[in-house]
């Protein structure tokens, strides 16, 4: 049988840090989550914590602010999924209806904390996604930052490949990636390489027979997970990344390929809006497969991609260091310490 743990008390882990939090000025919580389970429990552990000894809060918004929190825009994003994945129809439904429950929650719960001192957010454009009613809310600048090892397979020839990487999801994109596929093999032969990893069952087994369904196995290779290292190898290599994410603040996966002189193909929505400017990122409307197979399959037959602008280099340069990441917290902790 497999172990899962045991049952977390929240109480108890109160008792256990009350020590240490007492000695502090701030609690500051770099990714503030939004289970709708932990309600029960007084919301997110650190609100919690706040809340139980009076100390001032602070919180980083990545995943909340991810994705359209507006009903009518995500009504309309629940009616795409189902067209892309019908045999998921009505769990995607449930799904979206859950999500959006959750976060409306989420954020009123946050949003009215007595001793919430500010939000910190990744997504420049979060106001597109979402309206929050509180005043100390402070954009990061860097807010994410390449890793150190990443510069080893900077340069290295291109194959005839492309490649999608993600959390294997449907708010991803891996059922658009199907559909993109299909278009792209119509025009041209490449091999197609998917990394990452199911988190669940249901939506593995579908990809594989959608998979199936449109005879495209012999040009999908899946790898799984892999290790930084491999996946460099295989991103650096890629002639094009293709990924149409619904869900992203920032897309630290974007900030790679660049950065390897792999072109990417996207969604253009609010958490990639940050890439725009550069032209070697290829933005179309969401939801949009055909215009995306379009730009993949320009890149592949040569389309010329800029690498040079000077733009992108300073954008790059900024987001190359997690010190200059974790200075950019620092600046805005201090101003609500000492």
């Amino acid at each position: 049988m497999e172990y899962k743990g045991d049952k977390i008390n929240i109480n108890d882990i109160i008792e256990k840090y009350s020590k240490d939090i007492s000695t502090c000025e701030l609690i500051y919580d770099l990714d503030f989550q939004y289970y709708f389970e932990n309600i029960k429990y007084g919301g997110e552990l650190s609100l919690l914590m706040s809340n139980k000894t009076g100390k001032k809060l602070g919180v980083c918004l990545q995943d909340l602010d991810d994705v359209n929190m507006h009903f009518v825009p995500e009504i309309y994003s629940g009616y795409k999924f189902a067209r892309i994945a019908p045999k998921l129809s009505g769990l995607v439904a449930g799904i979206a209806l859950y999500d959006y429950t959750n976060r409306k929650l989420t954020m009123l719960k946050l949003t009215g904390a007595r001793n919430l001192g500010f939000i910190t957010m990744v997504n420049h454009s979060y106001t597109t996604n979402m309206k929050i009613n509180f005043k100390n809310i402070y954009l990061l600048e860097p807010s994410n930052a390449l890793d150190t090892g990443i510069k080893n397979f900077r340069g290295k020839e291109k194959e005839n490949k492309i490649i999608f990487f993600a959390r294997l999801v449907y708010r991803k994109g891996i059922f658009d990636f199907i559909l993109i596929v299909k278009e792209i093999v119509k025009s041209l032969r490449v091999e197609v390489v998917v990394a990452g990893q199911f988190q669940h069952s249901y939506e593995e087994r579908y990809f594989f027979a959608l998979l199936s369904k449109y005879h495209l196995e012999k040009f999908v290779k899946y790898k799984g997970k892999l290790t930084d290292d491999e996946l460099y190898s295989e991103l650096s290599t890629a002639k094009a990344m293709v990924y149409p994410s619904h869900s992203d603040s920032f897309s630290i996966s974007i900030l790679q390929a660049i950065y390897l002189n792999t072109p990417v193909v996207a969604y253009d929505i609010a958490g990639i809006s940050v890439y725009k400017k550069f032209n070697c990122v290829k933005l179309v409307k969401e939801f949009d497969t055909t215009a995306m197979a379009k730009a993949t399959i320009d890149i592949l037959n040569g389309k010329e991609i800029e690498f040079s602008d000077p733009a992108l280099g300073s954008f790059i340069e900024e987001h190359n260091s997690w010190d200059r990441v974790a200075s950019a917290h620092m600046e805005i902790i201090d101003k609500y310490t000492n």
